[in-house]
């Protein structure tokens, strides 16, 4: 099959990598669908140049466009490495000299425009992707909300394209109403309509998202055979460094630590609401809870309460931007972590808590028990009286907590991401009839 379709199209199928995500998103700080791009991208750049090229979709134009090999090396170089952009420094300058180079500016603009509009005409029409029939996209990152639905049901069926794709959950569909805007959800149910009835290879990052994928099929009245369980790796637990700005007495004083986007479903209400708790019973004991993560939709309310409370103004602390050198050194230095999101696909920050040698107390629900292999405590995420009187015993009972360290120090079977890379590219060449070799 293979070979009549090489000499079908003259040239050897190409795996188109598509890399949206990490262009997009390259200069914010890493988060879970970035790293999953990142590695299968790096698996990417070690297979067969002759077979292997890499692309981006614009969805304003309709079109996925070629990106160089040294781009995707320069940008996986860098990534992880630089500042968001929220946290450059823009240097002040005095007001006449700033009038000056815009003026400067203005008038280069004036004269190269045509010139450079004209360049980038004549770019985009060359660097156009021209998919052919057994050729195959792998998109890996923030797929749903970067394509559009109805091109990747015209390249698939029209051009005879495989459509391979990596599912980090079915959330928008399952819990449409935690997000701000019905659009968003509708995408999201197209996109993974296209997945169940085209795609050549969906790989579900937990046994759990592929139950929610299959549901979802099969209330459209499709049977998908298409679907896999491939498990997310993690980076390796390193030394770090500490964020700046902490107060004078952290580590004395102690926290325990929360990682997650700030986002509705990350459920942290719960935790605001058991530190208010905390400083209403008086507990001098409880250490300061420290949350990181970037910041999402639907939580001004929360936002608000953590500013304008003075039970919790020195027992809450909120980082919204920490690099992996800072998260690694929250996580060594932290009494525990809590993870009490309302539903996942995977559940990251379990797994790097339980890595770090950290008891990690967690909602029971989804993926997660799945993510923990079973070495988290885990509790409903709606119960607040189990959290209160778990995370108190933690705290108060040394001895309890000591022998949950010893346990996950025994018991947790890392898997890093060449893991996930490994058993990703084996299972989209068994589902695609894809073999190449690997380059040297």
């Amino acid at each position: 099959m293979l070979q009549r379709e090489h000499i079908l199209t003259g040239r050897p199928n190409i795996n188109w990598f598509d890399a949206t995500t990490m262009l997009r998103l390259r200069r914010h700080s890493p988060v879970g669908l970035t790293r999953v791009e990142a590695h299968v991208l790096r698996g990417a750049l070690k297979l067969a140049a002759s077979h292997t090229k890499f692309c981006k979709f614009s969805r304003q134009i309709q079109r996925s466009d070629l990106v160089e090999h040294d781009t995707i090396e320069r940008v996986l170089q860098g990534y992880g490495n630089e500042a968001s952009a929220s946290q450059r420094k823009v240097k002040s300058q005095h007001p006449l000299k700033r009038l000056g180079r815009n003026l400067e500016r203005s008038a280069r603009k004036m004269v190269r425009a045509p010139l450079e509009n004209a360049l980038r005409a004549t770019r985009l029409r060359s660097s156009q992707v021209k998919f052919q029939s057994g050729d195959s996209l792998i998109i890996s990152g923030s797929t749903w909300d970067s394509f559009d639905p109805d091109w990747l049901r015209m390249i698939t069926q029209e051009q005879g394209v495989k459509l391979v794709a990596v599912l980090a959950d079915m959330i928008p569909w399952r819990f449409p109403h935690q997000f701000h805007d019905e659009t968003v959800v509708s995408s999201f149910v197209e996109f993974a309509a296209v997945l169940a009835q085209h795609a050549s290879f969906v790989a579900c990052i937990s046994h759990a998202t592929q139950a929610d994928f299959l549901e979802f099929a099969h209330s459209l009245g499709l049977a998908p055979q298409n679907s896999e369980v491939v498990l997310l790796g993690s980076d390796s637990a390193t030394k770090g460094c500490p964020p700046a700005g902490l107060p004078g007495d952290f580590l004395d004083r102690g926290y325990i630590l929360g990682v997650s986007t700030i986002q509705v479903r990350k459920n942290h209400q719960l935790l605001y609401q058991l530190w208010r708790r905390f400083a209403e019973e008086g507990r001098k004991s409880i250490p300061r809870l420290v949350l990181v993560g970037a910041e999402g939709w639907l939580t001004g309310d929360l936002r608000s309460q953590l500013a304008k409370d003075p039970l919790v103004a020195d027992s809450i602390i909120l980082l919204n931007h920490v690099g992996d050198a800072n998260l690694h050194w929250l996580y060594d230095n932290c009494k525990f972590t809590l993870y009490p999101s309302l539903y996942e696909g995977w559940g990251l920050p379990i797994v790097e808590s339980l890595q770090h040698g950290k008891v990690c107390i967690a909602s029971n629900t989804s993926s997660m028990p799945e993510a923990s292999q079973d070495l988290a405590i885990h509790l409903d995420p709606l119960d607040f009286i189990a959290w209160h009187k778990t995370i108190l015993g933690l705290v108060e009972d040394q001895a309890a907590l000591a022998m949950h360290e010893q346990c996950v120090a025994r018991n947790f079977k890392n898997r890093d991401w060449s893991d996930f890379t490994e058993d990703f590219f084996g299972s989209f060449a068994l589902k695609t009839r894809t073999w190449q070799k690997v380059a040297a």
